[in-house]
């Protein structure tokens, strides 16, 4: 047994390296790559989004914002300081992301305008 107790430890020590290595390359984060297809172009696609600052800048903002959102709206003050420090080097494309809180939100504000149709709404409040 004395014997075969350092080739015991010497393969436990492999294995617990290799093991090791392999872990430490599955948790590295993966580089983002972007196909050419999926790719947003300068002449095509600037028509249909919502681009401002310069269009050849090398620093892009893209936010997906709802217009009727708060948050967003304190984002927009803040990214419209941006655009105006930083404005030769970096552009914002903005698309609309509605909330799916947005339209019940709507729908409820005409209803509490009476008193009597925001009864069923509020309960026994």
């Amino acid at each position: 047994m004395k014997r075969y107790l350092p080739l015991i430890i010497g393969v436990a020590a492999i294995a617990t390296l290799g093991s090791g290595a392999m872990l430490y390359r599955a948790k590295l984060p993966r580089p983002l790559t972007i196909s050419e297809d999926k790719s947003v172009s300068r002449e095509g696609d600037a028509e249909s989004m919502h681009i401002r600052g310069n269009p050849e800048a090398s620093v892009t903002l893209e936010e997906f914002g709802d217009f009727e959102c708060p948050s967003c709206a304190n984002l927009a003050t803040f990214l419209d300081q941006l655009i105006k420090e930083y404005h030769p080097r970096v552009r914002l494309i903005f698309r609309n992301f509605p909330l799916p809180i947005a339209p019940a939100r709507a729908r409820g504000r005409p209803s509490c305008r009476s008193g009597r149709s925001a009864r069923p709404l509020l309960g026994n409040a």
